[in-house]
């Protein structure tokens, strides 16, 4: 039985497209940039170098199967193929100008600004080829689902649509012959969903479906691949997760805190005077302390205080949950809860080593009692340190629930399970993206 995790084009013109892209587009920006502002001739070596890059780029990313049909999509590996590719591409071009092309004078302001702007406009490019893919295109991604085990919601319902995946349901019930009816459908995937376990005649029928070339998939491997989550059991009898759920390594902890060091100084300083306007913001709607300190859950478990700007008034009746248009916050409150404003305290926190700046949400010690109690694996997100924002924050809406604080462990065991530089780089942009769409809370 074969596992895949990487989801298929709905049509080959996308990586085409994107072939097509990392051939042609380093070479043109080259002429573009040295045609606005360099100095001197376009000299014969200048085609070679458009050239060469494009043919490089191009082969590197192909021979890694950039290009396949089943090639993973998720935006940050899209970040780390491009720009990891590309630096080797710049590697093999210096050597080559060490070599062959050293008599030759380049424009060094011109060959710095090529060199840092190419990755950004191939990977802009290519964003823009895929969103716009969908739209022209009438295949959908058939997905049979075997078994109604776990129920999608509607907003993982609306994140399969978005991707132009569709979902035929089979039942174990409904036919003796599952094999004849999922090959009628010919899907790209089948999907395993089953409430037991499997008798011997459906691995017998699974098995004749794989030799066919129908690619199975299992329930928790479709969640990773196609909606960016861990699936949590209901049962919570699979251990594996104990394994499977990992803190960071040594080297990646160094990354993140310098990405935290260089986040608390340069949104410290840019954002001065927006601290100062909610200072007084908060004096002039709602009298009293300007900060809201709050006992959350942070590493392994233990506690420490958060700092936020306090957003709601001080004699206001006690809710764990906070709900839509909350009479209990003022109105800059609200202000500050969209564009995430009442967070910035908590740069502080960051700065002391109690968080991070991207990690699972801080959450409050006495609903965190609660969660553990009634959510598999719940604990498992306090293998690392909270965040001020996360992945489960950028990709699920605000929860106010059981079953959401359940969505969002999904998430966010995900960003501990697949943590990298360019995971941290893509939730740091979809923040900018929330937070400036007023999708904030």
């Amino acid at each position: 039985m074969r596992k895949s995790s990487v989801k298929r084009y709905q049509d080959r013109r996308v990586p085409f497209s994107y072939a097509f892209v990392d051939l042609l587009l380093p070479g043109t920006l080259l002429s573009m940039l040295f045609a606005m502002f360099g100095f001197g001739d376009w000299e014969s070596e200048y085609h070679w170098m458009a050239a060469l890059s494009g043919v490089f780029f191009a082969t590197c990313i192909g021979i890694q199967g950039g290009y396949s049909r089943y090639n993973e999509r998720a935006f940050a590996k899209k970040l780390e193929v491009t720009f990891k590719t590309w630096f080797l591409n710049v590697f093999f071009l210096l050597v080559l100008l060490f070599f062959y092309l050293s008599n030759l004078q380049f424009d060094r302001w011109v060959v710095s600004a090529w060199v840092i702007i190419t990755p950004f406009f191939v990977m802009f490019t290519k964003v823009m080829i895929q969103r716009y893919s969908r739209g022209f295109s009438q295949a959908k991604i058939q997905v049979a689902v075997l078994g109604r085990h776990y129920e999608f919601n509607e907003l993982e319902y609306a994140m399969l649509e978005f991707q132009g995946v569709e979902l035929t349901y089979f039942s174990l019930n409904d036919s003796d012959d599952i094999e004849r009816s999922i090959l009628k459908l010919s899907p790209d995937y089948l999907l395993l969903n089953l409430e037991a376990p499997a008798t011997g005649k459906l691995i017998k029928e699974l098995t004749h479906l794989d030799l066919k070339g129908i690619r199975l998939i299992v329930l928790h491997r479709f969640m990773e691949a196609f909606l960016r989550k861990c699936y949590i059991p209901y049962d919570g009898e699979d251990l594996s997760y104990l394994e499977k759920i990992r803190s960071y390594n040594t080297k990646n902890y160094l990354f993140k805190r310098s990405i935290d060091w260089l986040a608390v100084v340069g949104i410290g300083l840019l954002c001065s005077p927006l601290i100062v306007y909610a200072v007084l913001k908060i004096r002039s709607q709602s009298p009293g302390s300007i900060l809201f300190r709050q006992c959350r859950v942070g590493l392994g478990g233990k506690n420490f205080v958060a700092l936020k700007f306090r957003s709601m008034h001080e004699d206001a009746h006690f809710d764990p949950y906070t709900q839509k248009e909350d009479p209990r916050i003022f109105p800059f409150g609200n202000v500050m809860r969209k564009f995430r404003i009442d967070e910035l305290p908590q740069l502080w926190n960051v700065l002391r080593g109690e968080m991070h700046l991207v990690g699972p949400r801080t959450e409050w010690d006495i609903l965190v009692e609660g969660y553990e109690k009634e959510i598999p694996y719940y604990h498992e997100r306090h293998l690392v340190r909270p965040g001020i924002s996360g992945w489960a924050q950028v990709c699920y809406p605000y929860g106010a629930n059981l079953e959401d604080a359940r969505q969002k462990l999904m998430y966010d065991l995900y960003y501990i399970k697949h943590w990298s530089v360019w995971l941290e780089l893509e939730t740091i942009l979809r923040t900018v993206v929330v937070v400036l769409g007023r999708k904030g809370h």
